[in-house]
């Protein structure tokens, strides 16, 4: 796993700090925590911009489905997520970058946040912060990801001096 402290500078906003210091303090003994270890009561502040998306693969493609996804998606996609995999999402041109980002995090097993646009119809004038943390049912394989995102309008961005379409490992 990458050093804590390192990825943890990395990461913009105060709120997505604290969602990855959450999910670090249920790493134990190496291991990535699993969707148990995970309690709605101690994130609710984050709940409506809480996903977690499941790794399925068919054949030899990897396919992403949000199994949770908070009610703050809505104001994006103006539909329920949950049950849906990344490809059916309303996303343009975003589908092959969440499809990298969440391939990197199976794939490099470690965490990765970033900022990017939404790509949807209803977000075109936000910039996304978001935060993508693996998670196992055995505690090594990755096979469900905990996702945190954060809205900003893009003016207030400028302020921050952050670029969308940024990625960080």
């Amino acid at each position: 796993m990458l050093q804590a402290n390192a990825f943890r500078h990395q990461i913009v906003l105060p709120e997505q700090q604290k969602f990855y210091d959450y999910w670090r303090s249920k790493c134990r003994g190496g291991t990535f925590p699993r969707r148990s270890d995970i309690f709605p009561e101690d994130i609710v502040g984050q709940l409506p911009m809480t996903s977690m998306t499941g790794v399925e693969m068919q054949g030899v493609r990897r396919r992403y489905r949000y199994r949770l996804a908070g009610t703050g998606f809505w104001n994006l996609y103006q539909d329920e997520i949950q049950g849906q995999c990344i490809d059916q999402l309303p996303l343009g041109d975003r589908r092959a970058y969440w499809d990298r980002v969440l391939g990197q995090v199976v794939d490099k097993r470690r965490p990765f946040a970033g900022v990017t646009r939404p790509g949807t119809p209803n977000g075109s004038h936000l910039a996304q912060f978001w935060i993508r943390l693996p998670l196992s049912t055995d505690g090594r394989n990755i096979d469900l990801i905990l996702g945190y995102d954060h809205m900003v309008k893009l003016s207030e961005t400028s302020e921050q001096g952050v670029e969308p379409q940024a990625q960080y490992a």
